[in-house]
Order: structure tokens, then C-alpha cells, then sequence
């Protein structure tokens, strides 16, 4: 079991720059993916994507490639001398159609060196396609390493939870027995008390058992209730995507128990029922993040 949440890095060095490969994961019910990079390495976002499918199958994942110009330490940024020299000719031309002074000054040629400040220049996508492939393999390896990590943390709160709601299963079961015998006895009570003399026998008394007992029999409810149990714990040990398969069990879990709550008779039984429901909730919200 894997989460949809992750994050993986990896960097790839290069002789004049470093280009870092980062990708994040979050909840989404189907896969997404987008690549942000740089102009001239736009085309890699094809082979990123069919690469990132080879790993993942669910989520919301964006891919984001940087690179930095790599400086020995100590040595002091180079400026673009010419384009600056060129700036300064222009600002000069301008101010002069304006009548305004033109002075230079330290603040000045700081704030135009650095809006020249080049970018680092990449090679040709086609020379680093492999590096850059294998760089982006790396982040996933670590990203599906995090994602794992997190899904065995929901898997053990999912077993734990779905071992409650069987408890309260057997509870409910237990507690649902005899409902018809004690409907019975009530009945003819009311009726005695109202100074009917009514046999048991009766053929009216008789249908009103049958339809009482067919409208609280909650056995199939519960039949149902324990295969949807059993097969979300052998579905927790299946491999690959397995988010949409246990959303879909919790949705028929908690229709069953809606339905074992309008047929139950018994105060007892349907708290059971709902303490069950609440746990079936909580790990909906859980499954959300499933792959």
C-alpha cells in the first residue's frame, strides 16, 4: 500500500552547471502529471511523463528541473560589461530628450548588472536526455520510497480500524437475535392490554409476525457486511493501485449499515451500528490518500 503523497530530488552535475531534478505527489484521483523546464529542455517533458508512469498510477505530480551556474568559492560574480555599457548609452539618450541629468552611480550599474545577470547556458537536450532521464529516476525511486513509507503508516491504521468495525459486526449480530419471538410477546401484551382476546394463532397476529420479521431481518445486511470486511483486508495486501478498489468497499460498507440501521428494532443494535459507521468514515478520509 502507497500514499499519494511524496517528494523526491536528485541532482545531476554538469561541467559548468548542476541541473536538480525535483518531483512532489499529492492526492488525485486519477495520475496528472506537469513539468516545469527550462526553454530549451521543454521537449523532455514527453519522456518525464512516460517515465513517471512506469512508477506511479494515481496523483497530482509536477516534475521541476533548475539548474545553476557551479562558481568556485570565493570568486566574485562576472557582469556583462558590453550590455551594460549598451544600457548606459540608452538611459543616457533617453534622459537627454527628456532634459534630465544622467549621473552614474555605483546603485545604478549594481541594479543593471543584475538585471543582466545570464542564465546558466544548457546543452542540447538530445547530449543530456539520458542523464537527465536517469536523474528523474532517481527522484522517483525516493518519492515512491516516501510514498510507501506513509501508505504502511494508513495500512496499519486501516487494519486496526477495520478490525473494530468487525468486532462491532459480531456485536451487532449478536444483538439483532431474537427480535421476532420478543416483537411477538409484545404484541399480544398490547393486546391483552387493551382487553382483546386475541389468539396467537390468529391469522392477523400471524401476518403481522411475518411482515415484522421480514422487514428486521438484518442477516443479509450482515452476510454482506462480513465478505466487504474480509476482502478489504485482502485487498490491503494486494500489490499496485488499490486506492479506487477500497473507496469503493468503505461506499457498499456504509451502505449496509445504513441499511442494517432503518431495519433495526433494537436501540442497542443500531448504536452499534452507527459506532461501526463513524469508524467507516474516518477511513474514507484515510483512503483519499491511497494509490
Amino acid at each position: 500500500m502507497r500514499s499519494m503523497t511524496g517528494y523526491g530530488r536528485a541532482s545531476l552535475p554538469m561541467e559548468d552547471i548542476s541541473v536538480f531534478m525535483e518531483i512532489t505527489s499529492v492526492n488525485k484521483r486519477h495520475l496528472e502529471i506537469f513539468v516545469t523546464a527550462p526553454k530549451d529542455w521543454q521537449k523532455f517533458e514527453y519522456d518525464a511523463t512516460k517515465l513517471v508512469k512506469s512508477f506511479l498510477e494515481r496523483g497530482r505530480i509536477r516534475i521541476s528541473i533548475s539548474s545553476v551556474r557551479n562558481t568556485e568559492q570565493g570568486k566574485k560574480p562576472t557582469f556583462n560589461e558590453s550590455q551594460i555599457q549598451e544600457d548606459l548609452n540608452w538611459l543616457e539618450n533617453f534622459l537627454i530628450k527628456k532634459k534630465q541629468p544622467f549621473n552614474i552611480t555605483p546603485e545604478l550599474l549594481l541594479q543593471l548588472s543584475s538585471n543582466h545577470k545570464s542564465e546558466p547556458e544548457l546543452p542540447d537536450l538530445d547530449k543530456v536526455s539520458e542523464e537527465l532521464e536517469q536523474a528523474l529516476d532517481l527522484a522517483c525511486e525516493e518519492l515512491v520510497k516516501m510514498r510507501k513509507a506513509e501508505g504502511k503508516a494508513i495500512k496499519a491504521d486501516l487494519t486496526e480500524r477495520i478490525d473494530r468495525v468487525s468486532a462491532l459486526v459480531i456485536e451487532m449480530k449478536k444483538s439483532s437475535e431474537g427480535m421476532v419471538p420478543e416483537h411477538k410477546e409484545k404484541l399480544l401484551e398490547r393486546l391483552r392490554q387493551s382487553g382483546l382476546s386475541i389468539d396467537e394463532n390468529d391469522d392477523r397476529v400471524v401476518k403481522e409476525i411475518a411482515l415484522f420479521a421480514e422487514k428486521s431481518d438484518t442477516s443479509e445486511e450482515i452476510t454482506r457486511l462480513e465478505s466487504h470486511l474480509e476482502q478489504m483486508k485482502e485487498t490491503f495486501e494486494l500489490e499496485g493501485s488499490i486506492g479506487r478498489k477500497i473507496e469503493f468497499l468503505l461506499q457498499e460498507i456504509s451502505r449496509e449499515l445504513n441499511t442494517f440501521c432503518s431495519k433495526s428494532a433494537r436501540i442497542e443494535s443500531t448504536k452499534i451500528a452507527l459506532e461501526a459507521r463513524t469508524e467507516i468514515e474516518k477511513m474514507r478520509e484515510q483512503s483519499l490518500n491511497i494509490e
